[in-house]
């Protein structure tokens, strides 16, 4: 069964939080079918924080709103993945202080978070600081989280402006780790933060080994000559927590 994940970008996103993933899960050696990805975005032509562009595939608004209008190859329901690659500062903040969410982004972390998991598991994860968009959707509260460790202040304090806002929820509690399986939310949904940049090959991989296999999963490494240090166990060890 083909395994569906969708990476939404923003101005400002980070190559390798996109590529990485993209290598692991589409040009890993594994069979091409293991995985069908898709890049969504507000607008059709996206700036990196390296200033290169990315074409999108379809809209944020296309996948939120099915009568909008633009047939799409995939509905939200039928998503297994959403990876949300970080960005430098400048680029989350436009998001987090935008009045639309960056353009509907927020919302479709959300929607996806809060889906159902009774016909599939499904997967959150973000790379790097993209873990903001989590903590402010309130996915992280009460729960251990990584992220790039300059942005560990950050994310600790907008977890804690949650936590104003909701008086059940418990604050973050953020570790530098390369990666870190945070559990599950409300609706089921698995949750899994990476450190900075780097950290998300090693998150993506082991994401491989949860839902195809860790024997795939070393392959994906190898093909790569990605030097994936969980295929050595000890490398990890502590990174769940």
């Amino acid at each position: 069964m083909t395994l569906k994940v969708l990476l939404p970008i923003f101005p400002g996103f980070n190559t390798l939080d996109l590529n990485g993933p993209l290598e692991v899960l589409k040009n890993s050696g594994i069979p091409d079918d293991t995985f069908e990805v898709w890049v969504a975005s507000s607008t059709e032509l996206t700036k990196a924080c390296e200033r290169v562009q990315i074409q999108r595939d379809f809209s944020f608004q296309d996948i939120l709103d099915p009568s909008s209008g633009n047939p799409i190859p995939v509905k939200l329901s039928d998503l297994d993945a959403l990876i949300i690659p970080g960005a430098r500062r400048w680029g989350i903040d436009a998001v987090l202080n935008s009045d639309d969410g960056g353009d509907g982004l927020l919302t479709l972390i959300r929607r996806f978070g809060d889906l159902e998991t009774e016909t599939k598991p499904r997967w959150l994860i973000s790379i790097c600081t993209g873990s903001e968009f989590l903590g402010i959707n309130g996915f992280l509260n009460g729960k251990p989280a990584t992220t790039h460790w300059a942005a560990i202040p950050k994310l600790k304090a907008l977890g804690g402006k949650y936590v104003e806002s909701h008086q059940e929820a418990q604050n973050i509690d953020v570790q530098r780790k390369r990666f870190i399986y945070a559990g599950l939310s409300g609706s089921g949904v698995n949750i899994a933060t990476s450190g900075g940049i780097s950290c998300g090959l090693d998150c993506v991989l082991w994401y491989v080994s949860k839902v195809v296999d860790l024997e795939s999963a070393k392959k994906v490494a190898h093909f790569m000559d990605y030097p994936w240090g969980f295929a050595d166990i000890d490398y990890t060890k502590g990174y769940e927590v």
